[in-house]
């Protein structure tokens, strides 16, 4: 049993099943129910990862043995080459590959006016995906844990070498500390 005051790390833990019980369709409702449980991010990962995914049970199964109370989220650039290297959870991959040869043969394509004006002018993301560092998932390789599209796309115009290898693109990256 754990009392009350413990320094006992698990009794802090906090899960992704404990984030998904207090689960609202308002965001900010939800996102001030997470963070009453101890949840520090920013909007845009939070939105993105624990909102707009909260019923996904694939992605609940790659994530259920971090300790979201324990990352801590930065915004920054990677290049291609970076990105290459990323590694993607297994049921996501096909997303990835599918979106990566669409991209190659066809060129970027995307039903959103907006999304193709930032494309054509930035030549990269309108939203930044997430990444976790490898510590957060008790591995020894980052991987990309939403926006898999995104980086297909990105791969397949890397590949049609319509966008150079050294480009940087912006990502959050989650990172114990």
């Amino acid at each position: 049993m754990i009392m009350p005051g413990s320094t006992d790390p698990s009794a802090q833990r906090l899960s992704w099943h404990a984030i998904q019980q207090v689960y609202a369709v308002d965001l900010a409702e939800h996102l001030t129910r997470a963070q009453t449980l101890g949840l520090d991010c920013p909007l845009d990962v939070f939105e993105q990862l624990f909102h707009e995914h909260h019923d996904d049970p694939e992605l609940a199964d790659v994530l259920r043995f971090v300790d979201w109370s324990a990352v801590r989220w930065e915004q920054g650039d990677l290049s291609g080459v970076a990105l290459r290297r990323l590694g993607i959870p297994r049921p996501f991959q096909h997303a990835v590959d599918e979106a990566r040869w669409r991209t190659a043969e066809r060129g970027f394509e995307d039903d959103r006016l907006e999304v193709m004006s930032h494309w054509a002018e930035a030549r990269t993301w309108v939203r930044s995906p997430i990444v976790l560092a490898g510590d957060v998932l008790q591995s020894g390789l980052d991987e990309l844990i939403v926006g898999f599209t995104r980086l297909g796309n990105l791969l397949g115009t890397l590949d049609g070498q319509d966008l150079p290898e050294s480009a940087r693109h912006r990502v959050w990256v989650g990172r114990m500390p």
